[in-house]
């Protein structure tokens, strides 16, 4: 790699020697070229073991895609990245390094910044911000911070020696969000267990292991820039990073600080309102002036007196002082639950909230870098378009002009042509009052050898928190969902298994312990496309029958299967009382949540036109009891003769298969695996196919 630096020295591996005599720029002098920063999420930080950056969806970063960041007018990247799970025996996998860096040469060779980072990856630094004694999400822990510094400076120590070569473009970043994951149990800081001086000091130690390393490899990365963060990257603890700032051997000057903002109400927050706050789906002016309680204004974190007074406050604990500050995550979630006029509203509001804190951070010497997830869903953050096989289009288009032009405003850039929210609302529009409203969603898989979920979720806020006075809960559904062989990998079941599932289930209690049931296998019922069909799942048909009903947080269905595509109606979400009758948990007033290969809308029932059932095979019995490592199915078949039991993983893969005699009644097969986790079971004789998930132990 080779590169032309601030001051016009030309930089690469056959100047190393020589480069060592020139410093790069220091952080002041590269603050002012980096503008508007953008993050390629989901992708790079994805752990190698839940595969890595195409395992939550999106494609490995193309030419296309890094070009059509630029020409938004973004001019710095940051590039969360793992690097614990593509590691064996402390040793980054050359490989992943060698994919790294083509993701650094498209940032770099399109003229912007790109701030590679160490990020979550498990929680190997993150969540282990203190020495001896303490807590992660396992409960409480023993752990060495100087054993986590040592990994943290022998990785870095390689990153740095791959990437000796490149000039001031390439930012090092020491960590995320250390200790944003620390537990929940009455502490000092709003209920997390507390990060006070003597945390920091550890913390400052591993931000330390970063710079040791990256400076002892010479040449550019004796003056490269490298980022720590503050505690949680919260800006509320950034004193306590300014207080205890990490000693650079390069000298001042070499370093930025970071800080995340997600003001929660206005930014995150789902499900409703809560006895200590609101949800804010509008910002400022920006609000149909009717609903003052559901607006961030006045001092609520977010507004914009709160923003200057944040911002402010970091530019004299930092930028005065000589350290840029990197805002490495920031944004406000999009919320479908809305329809028509408040969700343009809501839109409109997310814009102008963009535009108003990049130019904050433009005045207060900060580095704005908007977090991307690539999804379109409900709760998106999308504003470039990469997961074309899932939403259409090309690779690069806008998805939020209304947002990106007023960033690009705050920087002096022309307004790009485009309409994002009205074609948004056009597809989420208002229904009369009076008119049924059921939630309609589509499921598509993206893939034909995978098992992929689609997810209709409603979580649960205020009196409906409390199922306990329910014995179990009805839904009403029409449509129809249909598989198709034709897949095209290679492997046993290929192109002849597609299947498909649907399971109700809820989370509860300050755990979200899980738990689901099966749901036309239960009410023994197939899916009509032509009316509505009642099906009631009590709490006995539940694998596991379900505990701390009285605080459940969401409830939900997800449909499982291969080569899927269907639409499904649903009038109503129920909890059936012990004397039978019924009352309504969710209504789908508001557009429900939608994951996976789920996309959901909010329609008029008497309007909805009737869906055409698609031939469904119908759903037998089969009872299956789990045990570790081994599972037996039971069931009836109404002749002897040749079958065949497999489990399928989520990827469609055969993990364990048995050919075997039946009988005319009952029958028994077992099957043994060392899987864990979601599988699929599936039972074939002739045309008579059982299909159940199960969850291998």
């Amino acid at each position: 790699m080779f590169g032309i630096g601030k001051f016009g020295i030309v930089f690469g591996a056959l100047s190393l020697a020589s480069t060592a005599a020139f410093a790069l720029p220091k952080a002041t002098e590269i603050y002012p070229d980096m503008g508007l920063g953008y993050n390629i999420g989901n992708t790079m930080e994805v752990p190698g073991n839940q595969g890595g950056p195409t395992g939550w969806g999106n494609p490995f970063p193309d030419a296309a895609y890094v070009k059509a960041i630029k020409d938004a007018g973004f001019n710095t990247v940051r590039i969360p990245c793992a690097w614990d799970s593509h590691a064996s025996n402390g040793t980054i996998n050359a490989g992943w390094l060698d994919s790294v860096k083509t993701v650094v040469d498209l940032v770099i060779n399109n003229g912007m910044y790109a701030i590679l980072n160490s990020h979550w990856d498990g929680g190997w630094l993150e969540d282990h911000v203190f020495d001896g004694k303490g807590f992660d999400k396992t409960g409480e822990v023993t752990i060495s911070a100087a054993t986590v510094a040592a990994k943290q400076e022998s990785y870095w120590k390689q990153i740095a020696t791959k990437f000796a070569a490149y000039d001031e473009h390439l930012i090092f970043a020491s960590a995320n969000e250390p200790g944003v994951n620390d537990p929940w149990n009455g502490g000092a800081d709003n209920g997390q267990w507390a990060f006070d001086e003597t945390r920091m000091q550890v913390l400052k130690s591993y931000h330390e292991a970063c710079l040791k390393a990256v400076r002892s490899t010479g040449g550019n990365n004796a003056t490269r820039i490298v980022v720590v963060q503050a505690p949680r990257t919260e800006i509320d603890k950034s004193p306590l990073l300014a207080s205890i700032y990490p000693t650079d051997p390069a000298g001042d000057g070499y370093t930025m600080a970071e800080v995340h903002f997600y003001p929660y109400q206005f930014s995150l927050m789902t499900g409703g309102d809560e006895d200590w706050g609101k949800m804010f789906y509008y910002w400022e002016d920006q609000t149909p002036g009717n609903d003052a309680a559901h607006t961030c204004s006045g001092s609520a974190l977010g507004s914009k007196s709160s923003i200057d007074q944040l911002f402010g406050g970091l530019k004299s604990r930092f930028y005065d002082k000589g350290i840029p500050v990197v805002i490495g995550e920031m944004g406000a979630v999009k919320r479908f639950s809305l329809t028509g006029d408040n969700l343009k509203a809501h839109l409109k509001a997310r814009a102008a909230w963009y535009g108003y804190t990049v130019t904050a951070a433009k005045k207060n010497g900060l580095v704005p870098c908007v977090w991307d997830t690539g999804d379109e869903g409900d709760g998106n953050f999308t504003i470039i378009r990469r997961q074309v096989n899932k939403f259409g289009g090309n690779v690069g288009d806008i998805t939020d002009f209304e947002t990106l032009n007023a960033m690009r405003e705050a920087y002096g850039l022309a307004a790009l042509p485009g309409n994002s929210i009205d074609s948004i609302v056009n597809q989420n529009p208002d229904i009369p009052e009076g008119e049924g409203k059921g939630a309609e969603l589509t499921y598509k898989t993206l893939t034909s050898d995978s098992s992929e979920v689609g997810t209709l979720r409603i979580n649960l806020s205020g009196s409906n928190t409390d199922l306990s006075k329910y014995v179990g809960i009805e839904i009403s559904l029409k449509g129809s969902v249909t598989t198709a062989g034709g897949c095209t990998g290679a492997g046993d079941g290929c192109g002849e298994y597609g299947w498909t599932s649907m399971d109700l289930f809820m989370m509860t209690g300050s755990s979200w312990a899980w738990f689901d049931a099966p749901v036309m296998e239960q009410a023994d019922k197939e899916l009509d496309g032509s009316k509505f069909q009642t099906f009631q799942i009590k709490w006995d048909d539940f694998r596991t029958k379900p505990t701390d009903l009285n605080s459940a947080n969401a409830i939900g269905l997800n449909l499982y299967g291969t080569q899927v595509t269907g639409t499904i109606v649903f009038d109503y979400i129920k909890g059936i009382k012990a004397d039978g009758s019924t009352e309504i948990i969710d209504d789908f007033d508001k557009k429900p949540q939608a994951e996976g290969i789920a996309t959901a809308k909010v329609v008029p029932i008497s309007g909805t036109s009737a869906i055409k059932p698609a031939a469904v095979a119908a759903t037998s019995k089969m009872f299956v009891n789990v045990q570790p490592g081994l599972v037996t199915a039971s069931f009836s078949t109404t002749s002897a003769g040749m079958a065949k039991a497999m489990l399928l993983n989520t990827k469609g893969e055969v993990i364990a298969q048995q050919s075997f005699s039946t009988s005319k009644g009952a029958n028994a097969v077992e099957l043994r695996s060392t899987y864990r986790g979601v599988a699929m079971l599936i039972v074939r004789q002739g045309s008579q196919q059982l299909v159940q998930k199960v969850i291998l132990k």
